[in-house]
């Protein structure tokens, strides 16, 4: 398992944002969790199974994505050497 199988869409704040990849031509899109269960099919769904049912927004390649968490920088690259 992993945290798409683990984790609701409903579990997130409503005004996170998450980065939707298309896996066929690689547009990316960024949707808010609000905006998503504003729409009744992911009401109470799982991050794995709103990745299954979004498609690409251009309506020429309608391939499937990929999703992932944005995290606004808030984690840093590991900054170090030896001592």
């Amino acid at each position: 398992m992993n945290w798409k199988a683990e984790l609701k869409l409903t579990d997130l704040p409503l005004e996170e944002r998450l980065e939707v990849v298309c896996r066929v031509c690689g547009k990316a899109r960024y949707e808010t969790v609000g905006h998503l269960l504003a729409c009744e099919t992911f009401s109470q769904a799982y991050i794995d199974e709103v990745e299954r049912g979004l498609r690409c927004a251009d309506r020429f390649c309608r391939g499937t994505v990929r999703v992932a968490q944005v995290h606004d920088g808030k984690t840093d690259g590991f900054v170090g050497g030896l001592a």
